[in-house]
This record gives C-alpha cells, sequence and structure tokens, in this order.
C-alpha cells in the first residue's frame, strides 16, 4: 500500500502532467484554427504592409515552439497575455468575470448537497413505497430538462408572473452581497436542477447497496438503531463513492453555467467567451479555455485525494 505522501506526489505528477497536455490541446487547437487575426483585427481594408506590422507586435510572425512556450509561461504565472480585442490583461478580464460563473457554480452546488442528500435518504429508507417511487419519478423529470429550457420556465414562473426575484440584473458582490447572491439564486437553481436528479438517483442507489451489506446486519444484531446505523456506517461510506461523482457534477455546473448566464444576461465568462470567440482574440479564449480546465482538472485531484483519505484503500498499487 502506497504511503500518503507518495500517493500525493504521484496525484501531483498526473496533475502537472494532465495540464500540459492541456495547455497543448488548446494551443493547437487554436493555431490550426483559419484566418489571420492581425487581417481580422484591422479589416479587409488593410494594407499587407499594416497587417505585417501588426503580426510582428503580436508576435504572430514567431515559430509555433517559440509562441507556445511563451504563452504556457505566462499560463503558469498567471499573465496570460493582453486581450487583442479588449487591450486589458487577460487575467483581469477573466477576474472581473468570475465572480459570476463561480458563484453560480458554488451556489448551484450547495443547492445540490441539500436537497439531494435528504431526498435520498428519506427515499432509500424504504425503497419501492410511494414515496421513493414519487421522488424517483420527480427525479427522471428534472434529469431530462436542460438548464436553458429550465432556466426559460423559472423566468416565466418566479420572474415574470410572481416577481419574486430579479432577473436579467447583476449586483456586484462589493456593492451588495445580498443582492448578488440574490441575482445569482434562479441561475444557480437552474443549473441545479438536473444535478439534484443526477445526485439522488445516485446517492438513493449508493445507500440501498450499503444497507443489504454484511456490516449492517452485524451492526442489527449488535442492538444498534436503523437510525444509528445510518447515521454511523451507511453514510460515511455511501460519501467514499459519492466524493467522485460530486467532483464531476460540479465540473459539469462549472460549465452549464456558461449557457445559463447568457440566459439571464448576466456577465460571466460565457458572454466574455463569446466575444473572444467572434474577434478571434486568442489570448483570452485560450486563457479561458486552459483556466476552466485548470478548474476541472483540479476538482478531480482534489476528489482523489479526499476518497483516499476517507477510505485508504484506494491508494493500493
Amino acid at each position: 500500500m502506497q504511503s500518503k505522501a507518495g500517493y500525493l506526489i504521484g496525484k501531483l505528477i498526473e496533475l502537472i502532467l494532465t495540464l500540459l497536455l492541456v495547455s497543448l490541446l488548446v494551443f493547437a487547437a487554436f493555431s490550426v484554427i483559419p484566418g489571420d487575426t492581425a487581417r481580422i483585427m484591422l479589416g479587409p481594408d488593410a494594407s499587407e504592409a499594416q497587417v505585417a506590422v501588426l503580426r510582428t507586435q503580436l508576435g504572430l510572425d514567431k515559430p509555433l515552439f517559440v509562441r507556445y512556450g511563451s504563452w504556457l509561461l505566462g499560463l503558469f504565472t498567471f499573465n496570460p497575455g493582453t486581450s487583442y480585442a479588449y487591450n486589458m490583461s487577460v487575467a483581469e478580464l477573466i477576474g472581473q468575470r468570475l465572480p459570476v460563473t463561480l458563484g453560480m457554480s458554488i451556489i448551484a452546488m450547495v443547492m445540490v448537497i441539500i436537497i439531494s442528500y435528504p431526498l435520498a435518504v428519506l427515499s432509500a429508507r424504504k425503497p419501492g413505497r410511494l414515496g421513493d417511487q414519487i421522488c424517483s419519478v420527480t427525479g427522471h423529470i428534472l434529469f431530462a430538462i436542460p438548464p436553458y429550457v429550465a432556466s426559460l420556465l423559472l423566468i416565466l414562473l418566479a420572474g415574470s408572473l410572481f416577481s419574486l426575484l430579479t432577473v436579467g440584473t447583476y449586483v456586484s458582490p462589493s456593492d451588495d452581497f445580498l443582492g448578488y447572491v440574490g441575482c445569482l439564486l434562479l441561475p444557480s437553481f437552474a443549473i441545479a436542477l438536473p444535478k439534484i436528479a443526477m445526485s439522488f438517483k445516485f446517492l438513493r442507489s449508493s445507500i440501498i447497496e450499503q444497507r443489504t451489506s454484511d456490516y449492517v446486519r452485524t451492526s442489527k444484531s449488535h442492538g444498534l438503531s436503523n437510525m444509528k446505523i445510518l447515521i454511523r456506517h451507511v453514510l460515511p461510506n455511501s460519501n467514499v463513492s459519492s466524493i467522485t461523482v460530486i467532483s464531476i457534477i460540479l465540473s459539469d455546473i462549472l460549465g452549464g453555467s456558461l449557457i445559463v448566464e447568457q440566459v439571464f444576461n448576466l456577465p460571466g465568462l460565457g458572454r466574455l467567451l463569446l466575444s473572444a470567440i467572434s474577434r478571434r482574440d486568442f489570448p483570452l479564449l485560450s486563457g479561458i479555455v486552459f483556466y476552466l480546465a485548470f478548474i476541472t482538472v483540479l476538482l478531480y485531484f482534489l476528489s482523489d485525494i479526499a476518497a483516499s483519505l476517507a477510505d485508504p484503500r484506494i491508494r493500493l498499487k
């Protein structure tokens, strides 16, 4: 069995290699896209001399491996360059929009946990009963609803009909934190709905499986009540396998927020990403894609570490 330190070092090496591979794929993907960035920026009326000067200023006349090395160094020093379209630091632009996307993801994840866990526990205690069947059917329906459809339904119901929450406006957390949370509740709930169903289904199956284990029957023979067995043994053992699922759900939430924020007209990374694509802004576009990939890879890394701490058997060679 590997030691904790050895397992951690191995996972760190995997993390670094994965990020290097991601950076290479991102750079290669955007480098082979047809079209001349300098020509697009200057417009069709620019002369070849003007285009050549701008290509030199942007460093586009350098060899690919030189450009990749410079870009990679900037990524890992959190200085991925200057946006062509906005003439601002890419890190500054991402930092301005990140609170929207990250805030939505965190609120949605909290909703997933506080809703799916109690429902899964209640449903798994008496599988096959009416309550379990209602929860399961509802879960299937929610899982089939795409986040952008849920967004439109929530805007119609909560925003237009009842005016319960603010729709289509954004409040900065530095100005009004409660207003910031309030304007993100509806989009976060739209993102969370299918993930609640996904988390509920997995947790319910895991709890039911654990309840049929030998250690549960042994605990009952020792006189422990069903509630104590559930809290002390079933839930902790179910959580070990659910850690990976939660990390997958969180990465899906992060990606889904890019679409939902467009529906709710929020100034997040999704709008910035579309702007970078339309303007062929390579530093901004590649920076957003890489840092989103970095967050996703980091989540999987942390889930592996958390799972290994919860169950040392995972560190088996």
